[in-house]
Parts: C-alpha cells; structure tokens; sequence
C-alpha cells in the first residue's frame, strides 16, 4: 500500500467521522456546547495520518504534511493555499557560534584577572562590558533573522485557509488560529533547555564575579593599606572552577544535533490536528463578525522561520489591524490542556490583556479542565512575531509534556484524545464569546 494511497485513505477516514460531527455541532445551540457523539475527532485526524509521524522541515515527511493538510481542507470544501518561505538553518548554527563566544569570554576573564596590576582591573572591568554588548548585539541580529549567513539555506511552505464572517465589515475583528505542522528531534532532549538556562546563569556569575575581582584589584593598587588579598585569591579560584563547569557545559550543548526520528504526536501534531477540527466546524458554522484565518506554519523548530516569514509578507496588513486582530496558537496538548498566564526571564508579566481571561471564563463555564501556568520561556513559538507587532496572543502547550517531546518518545499515546476534544470545544466556545464581544 503505497503512501498516496495511505493517504487518502487516511482523508476519507477522517472526513466521513467529521462530517458527522459537524452535522451534530451543526444541531446544538451556539450557546452551550453539548457532549458530543464523536468526541475523539481530532485525535482520529491525528491517529490516521502524517500528523503522528516524522515530518522534519526539508523531509519527504515535511512535503507528504503539506500535501494531506491542503486535501484535507478541500474536503472539508475550503479554499487552502500556500505560501513559500526560505530560511537557513542560520539560528541553530548561529546559536551555536554564540555558546563558543561564551566559552572565550569565561577563559578570557580567567587570563585577565592573572595580569599585572593595575592592568588586571582595568582590563578586568572593560572585557565584561565588551562582552555584554557583543552578546546582546549578536542575540538581537539572531532574533531577528539577520544571521542567516551562518546556515543552509532551504524553502518550504505555510498552509493558510480564511473562513470570512457573515456580516462581512471593514473594521472586522481577525483571528489567526495558528500551529506549526513540523516535527524535530534533538540528540538530547531532555537535558537541551536546563543545560543551556545553567550555562547562561554561570557566564553571568562569571561576569559579576570577574567585575568585583578586577575592581578590588584596582582598590589594592591604589591604596595599598586596604588588605584584600585574601579576597582576591578566593574569587579567582571561584572564577576558575565556575568557567570549567561553564566549559563542559558549554561542550555539551555544541554537540547536540538535530535529527528526524520524533513522530511529533504532542508537538505538534496535536495543534495541527485541532486547527483542522476547528476549520471544519467554523466551516458549516461561521462567525457573524470575526475573520478568522487558519495558518499551519512549517519551519517552526529550525526559529519560527514559518511564522516570521508570514509577518515580512504580511506585515503591513498586520500592523494596520492590530487593535482589532488576536492570535491563538495552539502549540501542543497532550495529556493536559494548558496555556500560558504570564511569561518572563527575570520579572514574569501577563501574557496577554482580554484573552486569557476570556479563556478562564469560558472554561469555568463549561466544566473544561484547562490550566494556566507561568513560564520563563513565553516566545519560544509562533505567536512570537505577532506579539511583536503588538497583536494580542494566547499560547497553548501542555507544559508538563515538553520532558518527551523532540524525541522518540512524543508518541501517539502521550495525547489524550478528550483533551483535544476540549481543546477544540474551549476554542469554538473563546470565539464565540468574542464574536458576541462578550
């Protein structure tokens, strides 16, 4: 049986059990959403097609996921299309490039602070600063997409479908519901993220520490009756001992690689599989003031390659309607429904302004478990570029599944299919809300 075959097969599956749930939703009040008689539709959409297999950005599985979301959308008698993007591998390289600075740095600071005074001061304190400014310079051009240079260049494609309101206005408030339909696999996935979050916390300490040295080095030379020796002599052996731990940890994290081998069950084939729901029942159900325009991005664990290049096509559109448009991108759920409530490194702030209270409300109402979480980590996906342009965001993932995923493990048994079932039912529920401007 060959894959075209498996394919449409797979579609037609899909398209008879969906046709009877949209008949069914199509029958219930639009004011509460009642059990349903095929509750797993999303979940049968993910078992029963490429969604729950390795689909690498630049794969045969990557093109074979474009191929099945566009069919199944004409199915479902939408009008997909698609859009092309290139991007590099630039971030991942780039990243890499960075974690090898900070190791020069750290072993640059250790070599300073063994100069002759006063020079280890002065250097002491100017080689920190130099490095903070380059960090920050080469982080903001690697954000923004500026290092491509450092990667091999490729193309792909973001699938898009738009469902117009009835009551079709000028100043119609847009959603963009978005996921990302790609998969990746890393060499260490588990350990990845705490390693690289301890290597950074480390260079930092490093810095400081490298700062007070060279500034109490500078203290002893120019008044010689103040004795810090002794103080000296311990931050430098703490200097040391922290730089070789940043070093293994540093070494580590060059070594990771990224390959095909994640069937990207959870992430994120569950938030594809759910956007397709949502199509089909928004479909036969539109909204009577909401232009809602359905986007799977490609290229999202390469650096949101999909979504940001959306953003430069579209970047005019976007900005003109920001105050009246919002983003929910449903990154992964899995064996929780959750979203995110506040996001940040150092000081944590409130993800968004109306959604998440909207979402709260609506699932207190209808008896849907879905947690709210706060997270270090708020952009790492592709609400990121819209929030940029000041576009309001709600952010789905199931953060107590992110130990499995980019690896073997995100497996079709990690998702609980009555999770993508309220994921699917909070969702139509969010929206209707906002359609009424509730």
């Amino acid at each position: 049986m060959n894959n075209a075959f498996l394919t449409c097969y797979s579609i037609d599956v899909i398209y008879n059990n969906l046709n009877d749930i949209a008949q069914q939703w199509e029958n219930e009040s639009n004011t509460k959403v009642k059990k349903m008689k095929f509750q797993s539709a999303p979940y049968e959409i993910l078992k029963h097609s490429i969604l729950s297999q390795p689909r690498m950005m630049g794969t045969e599985g990557e093109k074979e996921t474009t191929r099945f979301l566009l069919d199944f959308l004409r199915k479902m008698q939408l009008n997909p299309f698609t859009e092309e993007i290139s991007w590099s591998t630039g971030m991942v390289t780039g990243r890499k490039f960075l974690y090898a600075m900070l190791a020069l740095f750290v072993l640059l600071f250790n070599w300073v602070l063994r100069l002759v005074q006063p020079l280890d001061g002065y250097v002491g304190i100017f080689l920190p600063l130099v490095a903070i400014i380059f960090i920050v310079f080469f982080l903001k051009s690697l954000m923004d997409g500026k290092m491509t240079f450092f990667g091999k260049a490729s193309s792909g494609q973001n699938v898009l479908c738009e469902i117009e309101p009835q009551h079709k206005k000028e100043d119609n408030t847009i959603l963009y519901l978005t996921a990302h339909s790609d998969s990746i696999s890393s060499t260490m996935p588990r350990a990845s993220t705490k390693i690289m979050i301890a290597m950074v916390i480390l260079f930092l300490l490093i810095l400081l520490l490298t700062l007070a040295d060279a500034t109490l080095n500078l203290v002893s030379y120019f008044n010689s009756g103040v004795s810090v020796i002794g103080a000296i002599a311990t931050l430098n052996l703490l200097v040391l001992v922290l730089t070789l731990i940043d070093i293994m940890l540093i070494s580590i994290s060059l070594f990771v690689q990224r390959v095909n081998n994640s069937p990207g069950a959870c992430d994120n084939g569950s938030g594809s599989a759910i956007l397709l729901s949502l199509a089909a029942y928004f479909q036969r159900n539109p909204t009577n003031n909401i232009h809602l325009k359905y986007i799977w991005f490609t290229a999202e664990e390469w650096g949101l390659y999909g979504s940001r290049e959306y953003i430069t096509m579209h970047k005019e559109d976007i900005v003109t309607n920001k105050d009246r448009s919002y983003i929910i991108n449903v990154d992964m759920v899995g064996s929780e429904l959750a979203y995110v409530e506040k996001a940040g490194f150092i000081k944590k702030k409130t993800f968004n302004e109306k959604l998440n209270t909207v979402i709260a409300k609506t699932a207190e109402e209808n008896h849907i478990e879905a947690r709210s979480y706060n997270t270090m980590l708020g952009n790492n996906s592709d609400h990121a570029p819209f929030k940029k342009q000041k576009v309001e965001a709600a952010f789905f993932l199931s953060n107590k599944d992110t130990k499995f995923i980019h690896s073997p493990q995100d497996t079709l048994d990690k998702v609980k299919p009555e999770k993508l079932d309220d994921a699917v039912a909070l969702i139509i529920k969010v929206i209707q809300k906002l359609d009424r401007g509730d």
